[in-house]
């Protein structure tokens, strides 16, 4: 999928070291766009005529197993790959299906969850960080002080996030559920638990930073890139975001990145503010599985075997931006050097998957629309209105969760 600036030629780069090796192949790469990912996979899978080696959002491999189209990853080759191990544990256990010990897949690359914040209005506000983000209380004080700030004669706001126009809305609100102590489904994954006074805690709390003035209503008009590009431009002093961020800022102007901006030469990591269960932060990336349809299976698996090696990670992380999968290229010096990368892996210890079903597809979409529904209305709303549309929307998504996976079950 499209993940660095030129996939095709980045690609290229990352194979040259196996194809000197391996004259004798020849591989063929196809990108495709995120937006469409998912329907092209899935027709693969259907049709028994999909690629040798096949890229997959880590939330998606239970699905595409489920339909039979993976090949089983032998207990001898994930030996040959590390084993679980040397992985993040939040991607590991994407290979397989929830409780199931079947493997499908190998993680390939990491996305995670941050705070991005501006250092210089953090020390002109006179807001130490690591008091800000300690906990939801001191969060919400750090920005109530911080908020319309004076940047070059412009008034900036305390914090930027996106709406209902953004495909990430479920992935920015996760974090703040679960350290609240909500989840989505329960323990066994066999029903929603969406529908909880943890849930509805959290969701008040998130929305109401737009309630009070400290997010702007124009932002929830945007997407997650528009409210990057904010935080870029002096709009926001905080977001959440991911590592591409990190690459922004490391990217010179001339190749659309944003070294030496303000932004670039003023800004610090933290961690979620901890909730009362903790600070943990959405965690996802891709794995890399071969099909079952495929003619050429070991040389498939010699492939995914060099692409998830340690080298062709680290090399994949550089052109990329996003985190190594496995732990041992994680902490590679190359990517350590930079101060910012290594305090951002420091904050994603305590990253947190999705529940690993077959339906997760159809139950994120769910979820994501009737969050978006609350995030989009409850705007501007107080009190006691807030609460009953607030519960309304959660006990909508988790009655439709449920025929989804009562479904799934039969």
């Amino acid at each position: 999928m499209s993940t660095t600036a030129q996939p095709q030629q980045d690609m290229r780069e990352i194979l040259r070291p196996y194809l000197v090796l391996n004259p004798h192949l020849r591989v063929n790469v196809t990108v495709i766009n995120w937006e469409n990912a998912w329907s092209k996979i899935s027709a693969a899978a259907d049709s028994g005529q999909g690629p040798d080696l096949v890229e997959l959002g880590s939330t998606w491999v239970a699905a595409i197993a489920a339909r039979n189209a993976l090949e089983p990853i032998s207990l001898q080759q994930q030996k040959e790959v590390g084993g679980d191990k040397v992985f993040f544990p939040a991607l590991w256990v994407t290979t397989h299906q929830h409780n199931q010990g079947e493997v499908f897949a190998i993680p390939w690359y990491a996305g995670a969850r941050v705070a991005y914040y501006r250092s210089d209005l953090f020390k002109k506000a006179g807001v130490k960080p690591n008091e800000a983000f300690a906990n939801w209380g001191s969060f919400k004080q750090a920005m109530q002080k911080i908020n319309g700030i004076d940047f070059e004669g412009k008034k900036v706001a305390a914090l930027g996030y996106p709406g209902k126009n953004d495909s990430d809305i479920l992935h920015n609100i996760a974090p703040w559920i679960w350290n609240a102590g909500g989840d989505f489904l329960s323990a066994d994954r066999k029903s929603a638990s969406i529908f909880s006074p943890e849930t509805m805690q959290a969701i008040s709390f998130y929305t109401s930073f737009a309630n009070e003035g400290l997010v702007p209503l124009s932002a929830l008009e945007k997407d997650s890139v528009q409210i990057e590009s904010g935080f870029f431009t002096n709009q926001y002093a905080v977001i959440f975001s991911g590592p591409w961020v990190l690459k922004m800022f490391n990217t010179p102007k001339s190749k659309g990145g944003q070294m030496g901006t303000v932004a670039a030469k003023n800004f610090g990591v933290a961690s979620y503010p901890a909730g009362i269960k903790g600070n943990q932060t959405f965690f996802s990336g891709s794995d890399l599985a071969m099909m079952r349809s495929s003619k050429n299976k070991e040389e498939a698996w010699n492939l995914l075997k060099y692409l998830v090696s340690q080298k062709a990670q680290v090399k994949f992380s550089q052109l990329s931006g996003m985190l190594p999968a496995r732990l041992d290229a994680l902490y590679d010096p190359s990517l350590m050097q930079d101060p910012h990368y290594a305090e951002f892996v420091k904050q994603v210890s305590l990253g947190r998957h999705y529940p690993v079903v077959p339906a997760w597809a159809q139950l994120e979409s769910v979820f994501r629309t009737n969050i978006a529904k609350i995030v989009t209305t409850v705007s501007g709303q107080q009190g006691a209105q807030s609460q009953a549309l607030i519960k309304r929307n959660l006990e909508q998504a988790s009655r439709q969760a449920n025929v989804i996976l009562l479904g799934e079950r039969r």
